[in-house]
């Protein structure tokens, strides 16, 4: 499919002789056109198409900082708090964004998953990958919002690169195993929004994790999305740099935990074409 013509990096070389990234390597172009489709489709008939990417998040920080910084009153942080819900939010949605149209891919593609052969992982793929473009381009929003309110960035903004390739690990893992639930119990798909909004509310997004106190500020840290946002406030927000030791822990965890996760899945998708 056109591999002839383009020159792998050095990190793709090595990526392409692992068996389960062989897979998808061999079938880029593939994914490609999955990413491409799954972006089209989704602003597929809207009149503003991917600047709904920037109205979402935008909408919710206007009302958050209605709620409390007019309303309630309540000082979360030093920083402006429509600047420390933002950095928050974007995260949040990025992980919310991919779960959500990651687990009914599967069964959304039947058609062409019980009639050709591809690596099927390469669907949820491409719905975690239109998810990193949206982030993207919210990013930039947040970027202006960081310049309108005079906070400067530092070079601990690098942090960000390391920090995002855990996340996308840890998403990719997550995002594999649900849809690959829900292609046997279809209650998944049903279950994964009331999961999701009871996982926001476990997740500092709109709060500090200062504000936790005692036993409890320990629980919240069982919650892997602590770690992300924590780090993305770290290095872009709050200008330090973010814990080398838990982002090495969390990246060789999560990492494993893919390798695992390819690993059955490949057992298990044989069965795909007979539940579908």
């Amino acid at each position: 499919m056109g591999s002839n013509t383009f020159s792998p990096s050095a990190l793709q070389v090595v990526l392409s002789r692992i068996s389960y990234f062989r897979r998808i390597w061999e079938f880029r172009d593939l994914f490609l056109v999955f990413v491409w489709r799954e972006f089209s489709v989704r602003y597929k008939h809207t009149l503003i198409g991917a600047a709904w990417a920037v109205i979402q998040p935008l909408s919710m920080m206007l009302l958050f900082t209605f709620v409390f910084s007019f309303v309630l009153k309540m000082k979360v942080s030093n920083y402006p708090y429509a600047v420390f819900f933002y950095s928050g939010l974007l995260p949040w949605m990025f992980f919310d964004s991919a779960i959500k149209y990651s687990v009914p891919s599967f069964t959304a593609h039947y058609g062409l998953i019980t009639k050709i052969y591809f690596p099927r992982e390469i669907i949820p793929f491409s719905c975690i990958s239109v998810a990193v473009v949206d982030f993207l381009i919210s990013f930039v929003v947040y970027l202006f919002l960081l310049l309108f309110f005079d906070i400067p960035l530092t070079v601990n903004i690098f942090y960000l690169l390391p920090l995002l390739f855990c996340m996308i690990l840890f998403i990719a893992s997550a995002s594999l195993i649900l849809a690959c639930l829900n292609v046997f119990y279809r209650d998944v798909r049903l279950a994964i929004n009331f999961i999701m909004q009871l996982w926001f509310f476990a997740t500092p997004v709109f709060y500090s994790t200062t504000q936790i106190k005692g036993t409890l500020k320990y629980v919240l840290y069982l919650n892997p999305m602590t770690f992300f946002i924590e780090g993305f406030r770290s290095c872009t927000l709050y200008g330090q740099p973010v814990d080398l030791g838990t982002l090495t822990l969390f990246t060789v965890l999560t990492f494993t935990a893919l390798l695992i996760t390819l690993k059955l899945f490949v057992r298990v998708e044989r069965l795909f074409a007979d539940v579908l």
